[in-house]
This record gives structure tokens, sequence and C-alpha cells, in this order.
């Protein structure tokens, strides 16, 4: 089983809130890099990463974690 983020979904609310990666890493307490990785379908990494999403974009980790088999 392999877990990635919907990077569309949370791209176009980037955009729409005016938010940058930078602002999630700080406002989610995980690093700049962690952040890219994860947009850049990298891996998601830290467990973290997710919430800092969330809590900044205003989704529910159901809203933007794909698990694929």
């Amino acid at each position: 089983m392999k877990l990635k983020l919907d990077t569309k979904k949370i791209y176009l609310a980037m955009a729409e809130h005016g938010i940058t990666a930078a602002e999630i890493a700080k406002q989610g307490g995980v690093s700049q890099q962690a952040v890219s990785n994860a947009l850049n379908g990298n891996r998601i990494g830290k467990v973290k990463v997710v919430p800092a999403f969330c809590e900044s974009l205003g989704f529910s980790a159901e809203d933007i974690v794909i698990i694929e088999d």
C-alpha cells in the first residue's frame, strides 16, 4: 500500500487561499523541504506533513490522501 497526496487539490487550495508552501510548513511545524517533497510527489515523508496541509487549507486527511495498492 502506497500513500500519496492529491497535489492538484492542494495546489488549487493554496492558490485560492493565497498561501505558500513556506507558510504551510511554518503553520504546521514541519520543514519546508518536507512540504516540498510531499507536493512534488516524492513522498509524504513525516506524518506531520498531512496535518500541516489540513490545518492550513481546511482539509481532512480523507480529502487529500490517496491510498494506492
